[in-house]
């Protein structure tokens, strides 16, 4: 039976494979995972593991010690995610078999560092999935499931998506789902110069909305957040606008044009009736754009006349935007990646390796050792003076070390049609270096 070893994995799905209302059923707050995820561990035997949720995927990172691991298994994991969840979510196995993907060993390491990087986005070269990816790799250092692998994953990720905006030119202009909603609003409406804008929410994604809106020197601008001082403080940071508390948000829906919305909540903020009201008072068109997930505004609001609803994946239509210059900053950063995830896993390998060499050197240290008792307690070697054993000790020192370092090269650089790994068995099957044995 082949020994186990650590199998890095990766098993998700994205913006790519999966549409909006697909990736909304599957999408897990921070909550709903720290409640799942020991319980996926348990069932799965997860050595190490780290979630990555946001409105444009879900996957999830893990290392198990197993002999192989098979796409049904991977599948298995990434459906209790949802299973264990508080509220379980409903059978999705048929579902999450087509819409999915996985990926073992250097290719789960090439995507985790593209995905970093910003090269997998939705908006390709996105800058605040570097931000996510750390979120993730914290939540999960915190909860003490970012083990050694996923630590060097994640700190070659970091590295993968600096060195990818410092040599290539996809970071010279800034992107995200923000700046696409912005410039989609701006598309849609014609010229927002002449509009009012209201932003809910006051996080990352409101506050880089806010502030790429001063390129249109909208006529007002307007934040709503549940926390008004957070509202307030996203305001005093842009340097315009005006903050409304979440008790008059209806008041301010009837003042706004474009509404961008892109809170955490996980219910829907702006229902048709709350839309129906304030388009009465109104009697204007308005631009409602959803880019948060779940998503806050209700797709029924699309129904009502005046009303021009868009979500994440609508922004595909504008990502063209400089596309093409970004395509090909992206290719030179695609072989950063691809030699990075190569370094990883060389050096992922070593650590598979180094049980067997380890053992080897011990069985060859063992060996010798014994040998020397032997020899050196018999005739005439037992006449040998302090320095003439020495000298014999350091001389079968020097062979041993030999030995060693020559298998060990072997290993790590096999003959053609040999893996390092076919090597370290027939280590095993040649010598008896279990210790038990």
């Amino acid at each position: 039976m082949a020994e186990k070893v650590p199998i890095l994995f990766c098993v998700g799905t994205n913006h790519e494979s999966a549409g909006l209302d697909f990736r909304e059923t599957l999408f897990l707050s921070r909550e709903e995972i720290d409640v799942s995820l020991p319980q996926v561990i348990k069932k799965h035997g997860l050595r190490e593991v780290m979630v990555l949720s946001t409105c444009n995927r879900l996957e999830v990172y893990g290392v198990m010690d197993r002999s192989e691991l098979t796409s049904h298994h991977l599948r298995e994991v990434f459906i209790d995610l949802q299973r264990f969840c508080p509220n379980p979510k409903q059978e999705l196995d048929e579902e999450i078999k087509h819409r999915s993907y996985h990926y073992l060993h250097k290719d789960a390491a090439r995507h985790a560092f593209s995905v970093a990087s910003g090269l997998d986005s939705l908006v390709l070269g996105e800058t605040q999935i570097t931000g996510q990816f750390k979120n993730a790799a914290q939540f999960a250092q915190e909860s003490g499931t970012l083990g050694p692998i996923l630590k060097r994953l994640t700190q070659e990720a970091f590295s993968s998506s600096k060195k990818v905006r410092s040599s290539t030119d996809i970071g010279k202009k800034p992107v995200s789902i923000s700046h696409a909603a912005i410039d989609l609003a701006n598309r849609v409406y014609g010229d927002i110069a002449d509009c009012r804008v209201l932003v809910i929410g006051a996080g990352e994604m409101a506050e880089v909305a806010a502030k790429y809106l001063l390129k249109y020197n909208p006529k007002e601008l307007f934040v709503c957040n549940r926390t008004l001082a957070r509202a307030e403080t996203l305001v005093e940071k842009v340097g315009i606008g005006i903050a409304y508390p979440w008790e008059e948000l209806n008041e301010v829906l009837t003042l706004s044009d474009v509404v961008i919305s892109c809170t955490s909540a996980n219910e829907i903020v702006l229902d048709k009736p709350r839309i129906q009201r304030s388009q009465s008072a109104r009697n204007k068109p308005v631009f409602l754009i959803d880019i948060a997930l779940p998503r806050d505004i209700d797709k029924a609001c699309a129904e009502l006349e005046d009303v021009y609803l868009f979500d994440i994946d609508d922004l595909k239509q504008v990502v063209g935007e400089n596309f093409e210059e970004r395509r090909k900053a992206a290719e030179k950063g695609k072989k950063i990646i691809v030699e990075n995830a190569e370094g990883f896993d060389k050096w992922l390998s070593n650590i598979n390796l180094k049980p067997a060499l380890g053992s080897f050197r011990e069985y060859l240290e063992a060996l010798v050792n014994q040998e020397f008792q032997k020899s050196f307690g018999r005739s005439p070697l037992n006449s040998l003076d302090e320095n003439q054993i020495k000298a014999a000790e350091a001389m079968m020192k020097s062979v041993v070390n030999k030995i060693n370092g020559d298998v060990a090269r072997l290993v790590h650089n096999p003959p053609v049609g040999y893996t390092p790994e076919s090597m370290a068995e027939a280590l095993k099957s040649l010598f008896p270096l279990d210790k038990n044995s």
